[in-house]
């Protein structure tokens, strides 16, 4: 009697402990996870399999126990059980598990006293991390064994770090986050096997390179991002690397990655660049992308075209396109605040719907008649297209527009060149001259102008030049009852053309003797002017004056030039 009561007391104890520990944990809230101090220190006594060993602790191990299995003794696992940290001592084989069987372990995996000599674990199971956050390999560990399975199951928002290497004939990061600063290698011992997949939802950082052996370029069987997988490192190889719908790939590498096999991504897929320095694509760069996003403040360059389907997210910093072409699919969408210097094209436009082109600003919207075969536009950024405009330039192309179209061009604060954003108004290169676009409308960061009928460069701009020409010689002359006006000017900039006025006194009144402006023949180097006043039948003295008159309309005059009571006659020609 007296020794039922003592077991029954014994498990009493057993249970209030078991208690403690479960209350403790809630204690701390449930947006927080507690490690739950070691219930006990366990070792086999006897026996070859985890399942009916004798344990030094009295019980099958769990969770919140530390396991050690010392050196003689190999255990094999032939179907579910756990562990809490798990210390396998060298050299030999400490454990085996069949190919039905996974121990899960929610502590750190040791070897000891140091790195292994031969493989610790053996057989085709799986071992499987669960738990919260911690260290999940200790700085003995080697990947020096192949063929068995690992899964990372760690709780949400846990992260599980490592500065080990670790390889499995099967990789699966099913939850939570894996943080390791070494390489990752997916083998079975075989050349071109070894499987990695990263499910929904979970990450993989790594600074190392992931491939199936520590020589470069050998490549493992398949890669699979259905979550996310960041890397600082230099290599992935495997025969197909496919980021799913949903994944994303993190590219931190300043010179982005070498790639061995075939990389795909699907349509919603992302390729992100992440790095804290100026970043050039490479190899993780396919010619067809689903997103496409720059995380980077310092701006990524391109080595080579790309086609992006889905979403283009400028978030950070500009993608610098050079000499190679941005290819937007019929249903990408542009978001964030940096911009694609560069060209960027689209096709299949459709009326009434509006098309972004890198910024969410630089924006195409046709209205009627007949969309354009493809669109192209190229911004250029740092230099004034015309003296006074906003230090930046779009050329946009769109053979086989005819009808009218909303146009929508950003520009940043850092670049106005003193100009007012609020006055700023689109600028159209007509082929000799620039004219005025107009403004529908505008905000901090962009203008809009509607009822566009053709395409060339475009430039923003609230005046353009204050003087549109240096005039350099002006003079009106009587010739019998005609009056010639003549000028000549050294250089001409936005210049619109000529208003002439003739008055009868230095500070009366002058009436404008022609309709319209006489138009400018052309920027750059000067021209030289004549216009004959016929219709003058005034006493002198009169005088001239002369406006030039920019493509804002902002007009500066010039003269008088002075007509007095002589008059000039021609000389009579025989016919």
């Amino acid at each position: 009697m007296m020794k039922k009561d003592w077991r029954l007391a014994g498990r009493v104890k057993m249970a209030t402990l078991l208690l403690v520990v479960a209350l403790g944990a809630g204690a701390l809230g449930s947006g927080q996870h507690a490690q739950a101090a070691p219930l006990a220190a366990c070792s086999p006594l006897s026996g070859t399999a985890w399942e009916t060993a004798i344990w030094s602790c009295g019980h099958l191990p769990t969770t919140a126990d530390t396991v050690t299995i010392p050196t003689g003794m190999t255990l094999t696992v032939t179907s579910a059980v756990e562990t809490g940290s798990l210390i396998l001592t060298s050299s030999g084989t400490r454990l085996a598990l069949a190919s039905n069987a996974t121990l899960s372990i929610a502590g750190t995996l040791s070897s000891s006293p140091s790195a292994p000599a031969a493989s610790l674990i053996t057989g085709s199971g799986w071992l499987r991390f669960v738990g919260g956050s911690r260290e999940l390999f200790n700085a003995s560990w080697s990947a020096s064994t192949d063929g068995w399975n690992m899964e990372f199951a760690l709780d949400e928002g846990a992260v599980g770090t490592t500065a080990r290497a670790f390889k499995g004939g099967e990789l699966r990061f099913t939850s939570g986050t894996v943080a390791t600063t070494n390489d990752i290698r997916p083998d079975d011992g075989l050349d071109n096997t070894g499987i990695l997949t990263i499910a929904a939802g979970a990450v993989l950082s790594t600074t190392g390179n992931i491939e199936r052996t520590g020589t470069a370029g050998v490549q493992a069987g398949s890669i699979t991002v259905s979550g996310t997988l960041i890397t600082s490192g230099s290599r992935i190889s495997a025969n197909t690397i496919a980021v799913g719908d949903g994944g994303t790939l993190r590219v931190k590498r300043a010179g982005g990655l070498t790639v061995a096999g075939a990389l795909s991504y699907a349509p919603g897929a992302t390729l992100a660049y992440a790095g804290s320095s100026a970043q050039t694509t490479s190899g993780e760069l396919a010619d067809n992308v689903g997103g496409l996003a720059v995380e980077n403040s310092a701006g990524v360059a391109l080595s080579k075209a790309v086609t992006v389907t889905g979403e283009l997210a400028l978030t950070a910093g500009s993608l610098v396109a050079g000499s190679h072409t941005v290819t937007l699919g019929s249903d990408a969408t542009c978001s964030g605040s940096q911009d694609v210097t560069g060209t960027v094209r689209r096709a299949s436009l459709a009326l009434y719907t509006p098309a972004c082109f890198g910024h969410p600003d630089v924006q195409l919207t046709f209205t009627s008649g007949t969309p354009p075969s493809s669109v192209i536009v190229t911004l250029t950024t740092g230099a004034a297209p015309f003296a006074g405009a906003v230090l930046r330039g779009y050329a946009i192309s769109a053979p086989g527009f005819a009808g009218t179209a909303t146009v929508r061009l950003h520009y940043l604060a850092s670049e106005l060149n003193g100009n007012d954003g609020a006055n700023l108004r689109l600028w159209r290169n007509g082929g000799t001259y620039w004219e005025v676009a107009g403004r529908s409308s505008g905000d901090s960061s962009a203008v809009t102008v509607t009822g566009v009928t053709a395409f060339s460069d475009w430039a923003l701009s609230e005046y353009g030049s204050t003087t549109a020409a240096n005039i350099v010689d002006f003079s009106a002359t009587r010739l019998a009852g005609d009056v010639q006006i003549a000028w000549s000017t050294s250089e001409e900039l936005l210049n619109a053309g000529f208003r002439l006025y003739r008055g009868q006194g230095l500070y009366g009144p002058a009436d404008a003797i022609h309709s319209g402006l006489l138009p400018a023949l052309g920027e750059g180097s000067g021209h030289a002017y004549v216009y004959v006043d016929e219709t003058v039948n005034l006493p002198a003295p009169l005088f001239y004056w002369i406006e030039d008159v920019d493509l804002a309309g902002v007009a500066t005059r010039h003269g008088p030039a002075v007509v007095n009571d002589e008059q000039t006659f021609l000389p009579y020609v025989a016919p």
